[in-house]
């Protein structure tokens, strides 16, 4: 079960969550119970058990018949509501997002309100409340429940904030009831330095909404070099179309610019928004140049070529990220899940000693306090580009999925910013990415594509099942062939 779904969820919701991906994973096939629970590693009886929940949420969700709606589920076509739509309803009625929501957007009075409000003990909340303070924990962030008020770094609180609801809705629903869309679209318009597609401007939106809602709260960002820095560039550039408005200040503008810039991305060989080369001089600074510098000193080997445009950005954005929060900061993986992949011991040596060797400098002081966090996203950027010097056979893709829909673009750019990969293929492929879910055995490595708007969220999972069909095309074995 991912991690985020613990979060949010209890465990009632995260079983009907966790059986609804099933469900969503193979809308192309006719279903029984029993194949639930094969494809989802259960038993028949708690597997009736929890379909027989998941029924009643969609029935009160499309106001549809029992029958009608059983029938839809198992049945070989589109579900009656997405596993977007789905993961949004139960969070919506999950108590530790309640709560939060009645801190972040409501104007929330007291605890006691809201235990009357909701017919529920404050033990009762502790309890619900854990998973999600150990989250914030790891950022040094607390709700402190005599005051409900969020303490801690306020970069991070509102990181984090926006990490929670886009895992909860990702854009198909506005959870900010006292914000106007409209109006933070436009601001988002005015203030922003890169013009997005669609998923990202539904990010930025959900972004400054939060902003909005926590200076509206009188939630201050810290005075933060750094950010004041990258002001400067953004107006010598000539990049933002106008000024915040109140409650937004100039420093929450740096900070929305800090957001968008500080976004892992895989496409600068097809970007439409400002060039590599202009965000490479709003990175670059005093303080970001030796970090970078030692890394691409100690990871960059030239006669092999394995540091592109994508991995020298990521890594920039990672170094600019942790110089201006004083350490790590919520990212969208930490809510959404990491992938564990298999780390060369080699490589987390490389990094760790570039840390130990950094220059006496307090804006490094997060670095090294959370060193092991950085070295673990440092390595999980280079690893897949990460060669030990001898000759990599391409992974062959080959793209199943109607180029006419939603994330097509965005899947094909992705897939070809990956450089040990042979580019997309038509023919005689290692690796087919897919539309459509079938049990079939197949002569090559299938992927699922889920669809529309995807690309971001599964890019990582993309990439896991990308590195391990390199892994075992250039095992030995099939090297030998």
């Amino acid at each position: 079960m991912p991690e985020h779904a613990k979060v949010l969820l209890d465990r009632s919701a995260q079983l009907k969550y966790q059986l609804y991906t099933v469900l969503a994973r193979h809308s192309g096939q006719n279903l029984t119970i029993t194949d639930l629970a094969e494809l989802n590693h259960t038993n028949y009886q708690p597997t009736y058990a929890v379909f027989q929940e998941i029924i009643l949420d969609v029935m009160a969700m499309v106001n549809e018949p029992r029958a009608m709606v059983r029938k839809a589920l198992l049945q070989a076509t589109r579900l009656p509501v997405s596993l977007d739509e789905y993961r949004s309803y139960l969070v919506q009625k999950s108590l530790a997002y309640r709560l939060v929501n009645y801190v972040v957007v409501g104007n929330a009075t007291s605890l006691n309100a809201f235990c009357e409000q909701e017919f529920v003990s404050r033990s009762t909340i502790t309890r619900k409340l854990r998973p999600l303070n150990q989250l914030m924990a790891e950022f040094g962030i607390k709700l402190r429940l005599a005051s409900l008020k969020f303490t801690g770094s306020e970069a991070n609180i509102r990181y984090l904030l926006y990490a929670m609801y886009w895992w909860a809705h990702r854009g198909i629903y506005w959870p900010f009831t006292s914000v106007d869309q409209d109006n933070i679209a436009a601001e988002c318009h005015a203030i922003g330095i890169m013009d997005e597609r669609e998923l990202a401007q539904r990010q930025q939106q959900y972004f400054l909404a939060i902003c909005r809602l926590r200076a509206g709260k009188g939630a201050v960002l810290a005075p933060n070099h750094v950010l004041a820095t990258l002001t400067q560039k953004v107006a010598a550039s000539g990049l933002r179309r106008g000024q915040a408005h109140p409650p937004l200040t100039s420093n929450d503008s740096a900070y929305f610019n800090f957001y968008q810039i500080s976004q892992p991305r895989f496409d600068s060989r097809e970007r439409t928004a400002i060039a590599p080369a202009q965000e490479v001089h709003l990175l670059t600074t005093d303080e970001t140049q030796p970090v970078i510098d030692a890394l691409t000193q100690r990871l960059y080997r030239p006669q092999l070529g394995d540091l592109g445009m994508d991995l020298y950005l990521n890594l920039l954005r990672l170094v600019f990220g942790y110089c201006a929060c004083d350490g790590d900061f919520p990212q969208a993986q930490d809510i959404v899940g990491r992938i564990t992949v298999a780390v060369d011991q080699d490589l987390v040596t490389a990094v760790t000693a570039v840390v130990a060797q950094l220059p006496v400098n307090p804006l490094y002081a997060g670095i090294q306090r959370d060193q092991d966090r950085f070295v673990q996203e440092v390595v999980r950027l280079v690893s897949p580009y990460y060669y030990r010097g001898e000759h990599h056979l391409p992974v062959r893709v080959q793209l199943a999925v109607p180029d006419g829909s939603e994330g097509y673009r965005q899947l094909r750019a992705f897939v070809n910013a990956v450089p040990w990969i042979a580019k997309v293929v038509t023919t005689e492929p290692d690796v087919v990415i897919g539309s459509e879910q079938s049990a079939a055995p197949k002569p090559y490595d299938y992927i699922w594509y889920p669809g529309a708007l995807a690309v971001q969220a599964y890019r990582e999972q993309l990439m896991q099942h990308l590195l391990t069909a390199q892994a075992q095309k250039n095992s030995p074995d099939n090297k030998s062939k």
